[in-house]
C-alpha cells in the first residue's frame, strides 16, 4: 500500500480501539508522546520518566541501527523526527524494517521557515519535506531559510490546531515508505522579518487613511 495522507486524530482513534497492537512511539520525547503507544524510544535518556509511569522505554543511538527485531511492531509512530536525522533514507529503511505500518508527521516548508529555535547545530532540523500527491511519496531536500524566522514553537502549535494542513504533513504507511531526495531550493534573497512588518504596517496605515477619507467624504455630502 502506498504512503498516503491521513489525519492524526483518526489515527489516534483507531489505535485507541486496537490497544492489543504493539505500538512504538519513535522519537517520543518526554512531553509530547502518544498515550496510545505501549513502547517508547528516543535518543535522550527518559528511562526514569517512563518507568515512573510504568511505561516501556528504550534509548536509541543517532544514525545507528534501531535495537529492535524485524517487524517487531505492528505500528510505528514517528512524529517530527525525520527532519532531524542525518540520513533520512537510512532511517526510513529502519522504520520499515521494525514496523508493519505507522504514522509519520513532519513540518511543512512554511512551518520550518517561520519557527525559530529549531536550527540547533547537532539535533536541529536539517531537511525540508513535502508530500507528492501524484506519486504518493515523501520528498525531501536540504533545509534553506527563505524567511527570517519569527514564530515560537509554542505559537506554531496553537496555529497548527486551526491550520494543520498548512503547518504539518500527516501520513499513514503500510509495508513500505516511498521517499526520495531532490535538489535544494534556491532563493535570490532572504526575506527579513522587518520587511514583512513594514509591509504589514504600511498596508494597515493606508487602509486606515482610506477609511478616514471615506468618512470625511460621507460627512461632506451631508
Amino acid at each position: 500500500m502506498p504512503i498516503r495522507r491521513t489525519i492524526k486524530k483518526n489515527q489516534k482513534e483507531w489505535l485507541s480501539q486496537n490497544a492489543q497492537l504493539k505500538i512504538l512511539d519513535l522519537g517520543c520525547s518526554n512531553a509530547n508522546y502518544w498515550l496510545e503507544a505501549n513502547h517508547y524510544a528516543d535518543i535522550h535518556d527518559y528511562k526514569n520518566d517512563f518507568e515512573i509511569k510504568k511505561l516501556k522505554f528504550t534509548q536509541i543511538e543517532p544514525d545507528k541501527k534501531l535495537p529492535f527485531n524485524d517487524k517487531e511492531f505492528d505500528y510505528v509512530i514517528c512524529a517530527h523526527v525525520i527532519e532531524h536525522v542525518n540520513d533520512p533514507i537510512f532511517f526510513k529503511k529502519e522504520i520499515e524494517r521494525i514496523g508493519k505500518s505507522g504514522y509519520i508527521e513532519l513540518p511543512t516548508r512554511l512551518n520550518d521557515n517561520m519557527v525559530f529555535g529549531c536550527d540547533e547545530e547537532i539535533f536541529g532540523h536539517k531537511w525540508w519535506f513535502e508530500f507528492d500527491d501524484d506519486k504518493k511519496k515523501l520528498v525531501f531536500s536540504k533545509k534553506v531559510n527563505a524567511i527570517e524566522q519569527f514564530v515560537s514553537v509554542g505559537s506554531i502549535f496553537d496555529l497548527t490546531e486551526i491550520f494543520d494542513d498548512s503547518f504539518i504533513i500527516q501520513t499513514y504507511w503500510k509495508d513500505n515508505i516511498d521517499m526520495e531526495q531532490k535538489e535544494s531550493y534556491r532563493f535570490k534573497k532572504k526575506i527579513s522579518f522587518l520587511s514583512l512588518v513594514k509591509k504589514y504596517f504600511s498596508k494597515n496605515i493606508r487602509m486606515q487613511i482610506s477609511k478616514l477619507k471615506n468618512i470625511l467624504r460621507h460627512n461632506d455630502k451631508k
